[in-house]
Parts: C-alpha cells; structure tokens; sequence
C-alpha cells in the first residue's frame, strides 16, 4: 500500500492546494481586488468542467495557470477594460513562471517558519503575537510586563534570530 504522501494527488486535491497561488496570480495580471474571487470562480469554474484535459502527474499549476491567464483576459474583455498594465502573452508565461518559484519558495518558508514557532517557548511566542498578530507597541508591552523598551526590543531581536537559524538550518523544514 502507498504511503498517503506518496500517492499522486487527483484533480480536486491538486485544485485546492493551488487556490492561494491562483489567487494571487490573478491579482499580479492586474485585476482589480473586488473581481479576484469572481475571476477565481470562473477559472475554477472552468478547470472544473474541463478536468479530463488535464493529465495527471503533468504540471497541474502550469495548466491551471494558463487557464487563470485566459479567464482573466476574458474578464477584461467582458469589462471592455485593458489590465492595468498591458503585457505581451510571453511577459504574462514569464511572470506566472517567476511566480510559481516565488510562491513555492515563499510557501516552504512558511512551513519552516511554522514548524520553527513550535520549538519557542510558550512565553516567546506569545510575545511575538502581542506584536506581530495583535500590533501592540514594544513600548506599551514593556510597561505591562514591567521591563524597559530596550530589553523587550532585545528579547524580541532574540527570538527572530533564533527563528532565522531554525528555518536556514533545520533539516525537517
């Protein structure tokens, strides 16, 4: 029996798992953020209805994203609106191939990021919500757990090299 990481993914897995990537490439084409979920729909929409073209094992993401490149060039049309920024079909490939590294670089650093979260203490990872998740000003936190600026701005200098060093150097990411 195959290991459930092993097994190839079928088309509704590969379809989700690409959702965030789509997303994002049809923002990059130039379409306006109250029309990206619209356009997503109808390329889902498509990719959907047209899954038996699809080869599976090939480059799902490759496929999916000529296809979001098309759904949105209809949304223009359909608009009568030219993008944002008028690019050549080769400046289009182009930029969705430099966005699928990105994204999948982005993506693993995230993971690794997620993973290296879990090996701070309950205390450190609190502290990096107050600030990042929450806003909270190093200055107010300070106040409220009774220490100076400076050492809480240490502390938190602290916690983000020893989050650097866990995603560069952990082999499990």
């Amino acid at each position: 029996m195959l290991d459930p990481k092993q097994r190839p993914l079928d088309f509704r897995e590969l379809l989700t798992q690409e959702q965030e990537f789509l997303r994002v490439l049809i923002r990059t084409i130039g379409v306006p953020a109250s029309d990206v979920l619209d356009v997503l729909q109808d390329a889902n929409l498509y990719l959907i209805e047209n899954q038996e073209k699809y080869i599976l094992e090939t480059n799902f993401r490759a496929w999916a994203a000529q296809v979001v490149r098309y759904r949105s060039l209809n949304y223009f049309r359909s608009k009568k609106r030219r993008p944002m920024v008028n690019l050549s079909e080769e400046a289009l490939d182009l930029i969705a191939g430099e966005m699928a590294i990105r994204f999948e670089d982005n993506n693993t650093r995230l993971q690794g990021l997620s993973y290296c979260l879990t090996k701070l203490s309950d205390d450190q990872r609190k502290l990096l919500e107050d600030v990042y998740r929450h806003g909270h000003s190093i200055k107010n936190l300070a106040r409220l757990r009774k220490c100076s600026h400076a050492a809480l701005r240490k502390a938190i200098s602290r916690i983000r090299q020893a989050l650097k060093i866990c995603i560069e150097t952990n082999p499990e990411i």
